[in-house]
């Protein structure tokens, strides 16, 4: 139950935060605050805290050929083994000859250190189809790579409205959804922001169809100050099914349908850091996670604001790893993002405690799996400080091409810069006149 709140964003978020805690300790599902696309039958997750972009790259990459949306907010990730018969399996439990049992998230541990060692043992889980099946430990490969499969949680997706700026084939149903926050605006506003919406208006009307019918007949300055309502406050938001947006073919229909996920990217927006994109080691990944931050400084754990924990407890812990890390390390070198302290430091301090709360093993444990399985990297979405880029549509058409380009060829090794990105994308920067 809540109390005073009327905000939808955070009543579904609470929600959602508190069933992934039961799935986590009762299944091993990984809840994370993420959207996911597929390309090329690969699924891309976008890992990141508010106001980097999260929505912005999940729905650009959706412009590129053989991708399909996912998801847009929030994604269950299932870890699963191979059976000697061939099938998939997410392990839920084990059950141990004593009659005792391992469950949740402490599975995945437990079969890396000891199945190997108790061939009597047996493991429930679930399939791909969600069946719920039995094996005996002997009866996975452990030896075969693990895989992650990544389902939906909703059909419809709450989103920011000003996804039109970049997704302007949105408009039209996102005008004819539920929203919330989405306000009036002066006559100034619209005037001050006319060019963009003039462009977003030439972006309807050339994409045809029911998208151009509904706004034919209408004066440029009505489409405007339509247009400006969605992009006037960060925070307006809209229920948006997006199965009227794309065609079916591009989007997955079915909420039990997984994609396989093969890369992680997470986002931040850090205009001080020229680096842009770079392969995590997993102390860089779980650093990142560990003490992520927005765009404006605040801490987000695991980039997720609406985890159910107690949150004085965990920050006390991770003060303490901070604290811990500055004393052993007092002249590390700076980690992109973490301020004086090295990603390893952190990591080295994280991983020698005992006393983690219970929350924070949980998450990070599965974390630890997601980067076994996937192939991780961290993009900063500043490309706007590119001296040659001459807008934000550019800046996001770039960072769209450099996401699509991890994707295709997951790098073993990677570090862009402002002044190396385009040398990736082999487009040398243009020459200052």
């Amino acid at each position: 139950m809540f109390f005073n709140t009327a905000y939808y964003g955070q009543l579904k978020s609470w929600v959602l935060g508190a069933v992934g805690r039961v799935l986590a300790e009762e299944y091993g599902i990984h809840s994370v605050h993420g959207a996911c696309v597929e390309k090329d039958a690969h699924g891309i997750l976008y890992i990141a805290p508010t106001g980097t972009g999260k929505s912005t790259s999940s729905y650009g990459l959706v412009g590129f050929p053989h991708t399909r949306f996912h998801s847009d907010d929030w994604v269950y990730i299932r870890y699963t083994f191979r059976a000697r018969d061939g099938r998939r399996l997410h392990p839920v439990a084990v059950a141990l000859p004593d009659g005792s049992q391992v469950q949740g998230y402490q599975v995945f541990g437990w079969l890396e250190s000891q199945a190997r060692t108790q061939p009597a043992a047996t493991v429930t889980g679930l399939d791909l189809e969600n069946h719920e099946i039995t094996v005996p430990v002997n009866g996975l490969d452990l030896n075969a790579p693990v895989e992650a499969y990544a389902f939906t949680s909703e059909k419809i997706f709450y989103l920011r409205t000003n996804l039109v700026e970049n997704f302007p084939l949105s408009a039209m149903q996102m005008l004819r959804s539920k929203m919330e926050n989405v306000p009036d605006v002066a006559p100034e506003y619209v005037i001050r922001r006319a060019a963009m919406l003039d462009d977003l208006i030439e972006a309807i009307r050339t994409e045809g169809g029911a998208v151009t019918e509904y706004f034919a007949g209408r004066s440029q300055e009505e489409i405007r100050q339509m247009l400006a309502r969605l992009i006037a406050f960060d925070n307006a938001r809209a229920m948006l099914d997006i199965g009227k947006v794309l065609p079916a073919d591009r989007i997955f229909t079915n909420p039990m349908e997984p994609t396989r996920l093969s890369t992680v990217v997470l986002l931040r927006r850090d205009p001080s850091d020229p680096v842009v994109a770079q392969r995590l080691t997993v102390a860089q990944f779980v650093a990142a996670l560990l003490i992520g931050e927005t765009p404006d400084k605040k801490r987000e754990v695991a980039y997720n604001a609406y985890r159910a924990v107690d949150d004085d407890v965990e920050k006390a812990f991770i003060a303490a790893v901070e604290d811990e890390a500055r004393r052993r390390s007092a002249a590390a070198p700076a980690c992109a993002g973490h301020g004086q302290l090295s990603a390893d430091a952190l990591y080295g301090a994280f991983e020698r405690r005992s006393d983690a709360p219970e929350t924070l093993r949980e998450e990070f444990e599965l974390f630890r799996q997601m980067f076994r399985v996937c192939n991780c990297f961290a993009l900063n979405t500043i490309l706007m400080a590119d001296p040659h880029v001459k807008d934000r549509k550019e800046a996001v058409a770039l960072t769209m091409e450099v996401i699509a380009r991890l994707a295709d060829e997951r790098p073993s090794a990677l570090h862009l810069t402002l002044d190396s990105y385009r040398n990736f994308l082999g487009a040398p920067a243009p020459r200052s006149a």
